[in-house]
């Protein structure tokens, strides 16, 4: 991240965003879920015991005694700003789909962004490694224009 949030985008970026696409998307869906409770106020307040030894302890000032408020909390601020990074850099990968041309290359493409390794996207379109590293190549090519 450069300066004022903004992503530098290389070839070597590109590709590295490629290949981490969909565990940042799948990263991005679950950070929401937290959220979303948080903002249904399921888990806004401190739990407070009203019966048992608990009723009769001194209650903590200052802080809030939920634990679970506390860990979506954690999650929420934790995961902000890397979530923030990993949607720049997904809408740039997206951004950039539309300028691949070429049936192999869009295929490719679509096969990287599904997490699929290079060899097994050489072996479902019976070409060889070398040919698919040239295909990833004339993609991120292109992604760059």
């Amino acid at each position: 991240m450069g300066k004022q949030g903004q992503i530098k985008v290389t070839k070597e970026n590109l590709l590295q965003w490629i290949k981490n696409y969909r565990w940042m998307v799948e990263t991005i869906e679950e950070a929401r879920q937290p959220v979303a409770k948080m903002d249904n106020n399921s888990y806004i307040g401190a739990k407070i015991a009203m019966y048992g030894i608990e009723a009769t302890l001194p209650k903590a000032s200052g802080g809030i005694s939920d634990p679970v408020f506390t860990e979506v909390q954690r999650r929420v601020y934790a995961l902000n700003y890397r979530i923030k990074e990993y949607e720049q850099k997904i809408a740039e990968i997206q951004k950039r789909i539309p300028s691949v041309e070429g049936d192999r290359e869009v295929e490719v493409l679509h096969r990287l962004l599904d997490g699929d390794s290079m060899r097994a996207i050489g072996k479902h379109m019976g070409l060889s490694s070398t040919t698919i590293f040239r295909v990833r190549n004339n993609i991120l090519s292109q992604m760059m224009r």
